[in-house]
């Protein structure tokens, strides 16, 4: 373990990991990668959206990573607490009950050691990755190299040459509120012991999603006569959600079957993964109830999952990630989004007109948002290249398509002229709380991105 807690690349990370940067939130990472960089002799040059370039020499080679992280964790500060551990054999990089931020701060690490160490590179930190792909959607930054290798990619057997494309539904509806009038007792329902995971390369696993779950409570505790005042969860809308909680009023009439359910679910009815938390609230003058059934139509009925695959591998996907309540007057305006991914552009168009269609059916306000397309595959010097050093110290690389979003659809359409290729270390269960690194697969990543920087004469 000594070894890897010496490994300078490592060394930087952690310090990377002492600076909170969950997105929209990256002000004082911006500010220490700047500094570095200036420190180690790079041009910098920053854009209206927070993109920073550095440059040294006339480089063939640019490196881009995110400086953004999906934090999930219940530190209002943002903390990280990395944490060193051995399991099976092998050694792993985790946090406390947060997310790591291994997605993207070990590429910014092997970044920030490049500009250091390089004559001639370019380096690209772009912000925002994490909400919506925002530095590249806006950057304008003129770059020199006409090669670009992501590091934001997760699994180390793997030169990824394409992506999936993605867009987010936000969908709205106003319900009018309705007072409580019946005798009732109010209790809150909580999801607890859900695991959540990365909305792209996990959504084939079957991991249960925290809204959808205790929607179908909410539906069968509806049937029974209960009253909705209060529905919301999820953290990240590229993550499979872990909190959602629900309240209810139950009328005495209806008290026996909504206790029989209550009590299935909290006993683990529902499957090992998927638990409940039933708490008795006070009624209060103010709390109010709204029709619920029409948002339960509506996210009960989304194709959430894996909609198409091809040879197993998920090529359109849909996840509802975010579902917001508020009360404004009489009203109760609820919001959820939902994020698709398609590695296939006709297959994205196809199910954001139907999936609009029956929402707008149902009464609710759908937009189109963050919309970016697939990047597909094209034959390059920087493929071949990567590819083969890759193979050289992992013999099991080889090319792949992905079913996540990286930046390198949205860039390529920024600057056509530029060839593309993405690798990165072995990354498990990004965007939530049990997100690892496995450090054998950061050096092994250090040094394919060594023999890169070489071949394209960056020393």
């Amino acid at each position: 373990m000594q070894k890897y807690k010496n490994f300078e690349p490592i060394k930087v990370f952690l310090e990377i990991c002492a600076i909170p940067h969950s997105s929209f939130q990256t002000q004082t990472l911006k500010e220490w990668i700047i500094e570095k960089a200036q420190k180690f002799g790079a041009k910098v040059q920053c854009d209206t959206a927070g993109n920073v370039l550095c440059t040294k020499g006339l480089p063939k080679l640019c490196l881009q990573g995110h400086y953004d992280m999906v934090y999930v964790g219940q530190s209002a500060q943002f903390l990280v607490k990395p944490k060193f551990i051995e399991r099976e054999g092998k050694a792993f990089l985790c946090a406390e009950d947060s997310s790591l931020g291994a997605d993207n701060g070990v590429a910014l690490a092997c970044m920030l050691l490049a500009l250091r160490d390089c004559q001639n590179i370019e380096c690209l930190f772009t912000i925002d990755e994490e909400v919506g792909m925002i530095g590249a959607r806006e950057i304008t930054l003129p770059l020199l190299a006409p090669y670009m290798l992501n590091c934001d990619s997760e699994e180390i057997d793997e030169v990824v040459c394409s992506c999936a494309g993605g867009y987010d539904l936000e969908c709205k509806m106003s319900f009018p509120s309705l007072e409580i009038t019946k005798d009732c007792e109010v209790l809150e329902i909580c999801t607890q012991g859900f695991i959540g995971g990365h909305s792209g390369i996990e959504i084939h696993k079957g991991i249960p999603n925290a809204i959808l779950e205790l929607a179908k409570v909410a539906q069968s505790l509806i049937e029974c006569g209960a009253l909705a005042i209060e529905f919301c969860g999820g953290e990240k809308r590229n993550s499979i959600p872990v909190n959602a909680t629900l309240s209810v009023a139950i009328p005495q009439e209806g008290t026996a079957q909504c206790k029989e359910i209550l009590e299935r679910i909290t006993q683990g009815g529902l499957g090992d993964c998927v638990q409940f938390k039933v708490t008795k609230k006070p009624l209060e003058k103010q709390r109010k109830t709204f029709d619920i059934c029409k948002l339960l139509e509506a996210i009960l009925d989304l194709q959430n999952g894996v909609i198409v695959a091809q040879n197993t591998e998920p090529i359109l996907s849909s996840n509802l990630g975010i579902l917001q309540q508020d009360f404004q007057g009489e009203k109760v305006q609820i919001e959820f989004v939902v994020m698709g991914r398609g590695n296939q552009e006709s297959l994205m168009q196809d199910n954001i007109a139907k999936e609009k269609m029956r929402l707008e059916a149902l009464g609710f306000e759908v937009e189109l948002l963050d919309y970016y397309a697939p990047w597909e595959r094209e034959e390059s010097e920087l493929l071949q290249n990567v590819l083969q050093i890759a193979q050289k110290h992992n013999p099991n690389a080889q090319l792949k398509s992905i079913h996540a979003g990286l930046e390198c659809g949205i860039l390529k359409q920024k600057y056509p002229s530029i060839c593309f290729a993405s690798i990165g270390p072995n990354i498990s269960h990004p965007h939530s709380v049990r997100e690892e690194l496995d450090l054998e697969s950061f050096v092994c990543f250090d040094k394919i991105l060594q023999d890169v920087l070489k071949r394209f004469g960056a020393f």
